[in-house]
């Protein structure tokens, strides 16, 4: 699935509904995000990605592609997500290296950084298409196509 794309999203949120120890990790949590993957067309990403979600007391009701206003916004480079989602940047780490940048009560952010693990570790669990250099790191079925398709294209 492409990351972003709606199925990517209902996917995400329905895993993330089913995973009893993240839902019992936000229970008490009432927050919403925006996520921002910033376009690198030097490596093939044409276009910024928004993506929101609300987590509201133990579930994850709705996700969104675009801006909405939320609790806290984090943007970074749409390669150091595809680092986050492939697990060789931890999202906590990014945070405090300043390589994601938050908007929000950055304490209130940090005091759920184990939430924030096990929810990419939950997405971690989901077939994932990137967009341009990023393919190679492609995950699931037709990884290796896709990621065979996009590596004679980028400049």
């Amino acid at each position: 699935m492409k990351l972003g794309s709606p199925e990517y999203l209902e996917e995400a949120r329905r895993r993330s509904n089913a995973d009893k120890t993240y839902c019992s990790m936000v229970q008490n949590d009432l927050e919403s995000y925006t996520l921002v993957l910033l376009a690198e067309p030097t490596k093939g990403v044409k276009d910024t990605l928004t993506i929101g979600f609300q987590i509201d007391h133990g579930s994850i009701p709705e996700m969104w592609t675009g801006e909405r206003k939320t609790d806290f916004t984090l943007s970074g480079a749409y390669g150091v997500w595809v680092d986050v989602l492939r697990g060789a940047l931890n999202p906590n780490k990014a945070l405090t290296m300043r390589k994601l940048k938050a908007r929000g009560n950055l304490l209130q952010l940090l005091r759920g950084a184990d939430s924030t693990i096990r929810w990419v570790e939950i997405l971690q669990t989901i077939p994932t298409e990137f967009e341009g250099d990023f393919a190679r790191y492609n995950t699931g079925r037709g990884a290796s196509a896709a990621a065979g398709r996009s590596s004679g294209g980028a400049g």
